[in-house]
């Protein structure tokens, strides 16, 4: 079906009430007040008498203790003439009293620049308005792409890509968690009891056997893609800190995942199957932002303490979402069309948002609707080999993805991504990097639906990656030194970051 079929059909769905009963026009909608979380945007939606009415802004939000952050990132642009080198950093910024704190630094790049200005006294760092070199002979660059909010917790995506002189060049990709209170990274023992913990750790492990044994079935067949794959075998490694955050029926899981290293990887590591954990004091808080899932529908059961509940219907391939406040009745009033997955709801009304709240969060949706085009980074097309996660696959179709996967050996590199110093330091604002295939209508109108532009990335239909942005980055995956550089920053009682 067409994108135009698709986005047509949604609005008459939207115009009769969606798939639930159609709400009277003399019926009020619920009084309503709640943040909608998706992969590039927040909505504030607010209903009652006078209607529904909503606006989006490029945030992402977080609730950490009873108050309201924006979790950005910046780059950390220090290149020189011939040197492109620009990392980058991760900040949460309190709505209220406007304070940021330093969440997590790239060591990488600030540890080569240093050898680099070591090894080039007389050069000077580029200024902000400075051309650099066309094809500089080093090359640094380091990005994360922030994937999921849970509780106090933040998954991550980490790239790192270096070209330096006389050597070849070498990446490395790992994912992790951080804690947003402390800017400290934590492992699957931070986050559940000990037992919990233990049994996680030994299904991922089980889950790795597995998929490193596909590769290696094929060593025997004479076939050069799977003697390739069985070599590749070989050098994979199990990380228990590579892994994020999930929700699977309504309790947190870990998602394990394959680091692919080397100087030619995939565009980004093999998420495994996500291994449900258990409840835990952190997640009591959080449960409620995370929906239900059915088939189609995904759902935020709220009717015995609001008087609602929202509910996002999605399309046949969870690419667009209809969302929708419905009453004990099942009467529906539809909100807007999303460009899906929603991935959380922050609710607004019980408790009631406090005043102070309540004006952070105008400053940042009025500030975020300022935003320059320059910080949101549109995302190329994942590539299929890895569209499906692993647990989808037959025993045949597995062998089949190994044998994909030691194909990617034979791909000429990519090039690192073209940034200069002004361009970096352009982009280094206190802003979220969003990744959109198109321009989209966030609602900044206040009522009138929008849907949602299509990005270039298609997800399986099972299978609606809950996620927030995820930027194209250049050359994928390499060597240990990338997870060895991948150090957060220790935030004491001042505020100030501290080395670990």
């Amino acid at each position: 079906m067409s994108r135009t079929v698709r986005q047509c059909a949604l609005f008459l769905l939207a115009g009769c009430g969606a798939p639930g009963r159609p709400a009277s026009k003399a019926v009020s909608a619920p009084a309503a007040e709640f943040l909608v979380a998706t992969q590039d945007s927040t909505f504030w939606v607010r209903s009652g008498d006078v209607g529904v009415r909503f606006r989006g802004a490029p945030l992402t939000v977080a609730l950490i203790g009873g108050r309201y952050y924006e979790i950005f990132l910046a780059d950390d642009d220090r290149s020189y003439d011939d040197a492109l080198l620009v990392g980058q950093r991760v900040y949460r910024r309190d709505l209220v009293d406007g304070d940021s704190a330093l969440v997590f630094e790239d060591s990488v790049v600030p540890r080569l620049a240093r050898q680099y200005a070591r090894m080039h006294p007389t050069e000077h760092p580029l200024d902000p308005d400075e051309e650099g070199a066309e094809n500089p002979a080093t090359e640094a660059t380091a990005e994360l792409q922030l994937l999921g909010v849970h509780g106090p917790f933040l998954s991550f995506e980490y790239h790192v890509d270096v070209s330096l002189p006389g050597a070849d060049p070498w990446h490395a990709t790992r994912r992790g968690v951080l804690d947003l209170r402390t800017g400290r990274g934590v492992g699957v023992p931070d986050l559940f009891p000990d037992t919990v913990a233990a049994r996680v750790g030994r299904e991922g492990m089980r889950q790795f056997a597995s998929f490193r044994d596909s590769l290696r079935s094929g060593a025997g067949s004479g076939d050069e893609l799977s003697g390739r794959a069985a070599r590749l075998a070989e050098t994979l490694r199990f990380d228990p800190r590579s892994f994020t955050l999930a929700v699977v029926e309504h309790t947190p899981a870990v998602e394990f995942d394959i680091p692919h290293r080397g100087a030619v990887a995939s565009e980004e590591p093999l998420p495994l199957v996500p291994i449900p954990a258990a409840p835990t004091t952190w997640w009591a808080e959080a449960r409620n932002r995370y929906p239900v899932g059915g088939g189609d529908i995904d759902a935020w059961p709220r009717t015995n303490e609001a008087g609602y509940d929202v509910v996002a219907h999605y399309d046949s391939l969870g690419d667009l979402a209809l969302l929708s406040i419905r009453d004990s009745l099942s009467h529906e009033w539809p909100i807007t069309t999303l460009h899906g997955p929603v991935l959380y709801m922050f609710w607004l009304d019980r408790p009631a948002l406090g005043t102070a709240d309540r004006r952070a969060l105008l400053r940042a949706f009025d500030a975020a609707s300022l935003y320059d085009e320059s910080t949101r980074t549109v995302r190329g097309p994942r590539s299929p080999v890895w569209s499906l996660r692993f647990a989808q696959l037959s025993s045949a179709h597995r062998h089949d993805l190994a044998i994909a996967t030691a194909s990617l050996e034979n791909r000429q590199a990519k090039p690192a991504r073209v940034l200069r110093a002004h361009d970096a330091r352009r982009r280094e604002q206190p802003r979220p990097h969003l990744r959109r295939g198109d321009p989209v209508d966030d609602g900044q109108d206040g009522g009138n639906r929008g849907v949602q532009a299509f990005s270039g990335e298609r997800r399986h239909g099972v299978d609606r990656s809950r996620r927030l942005p995820r930027a194209d980055t250049p050359r994928r995956p390499g060597r240990d030194e990338g997870e060895r550089e991948l150090r957060g920053t220790n935030l004491h009682g001042s505020g100030r970051p501290r080395r670990s």
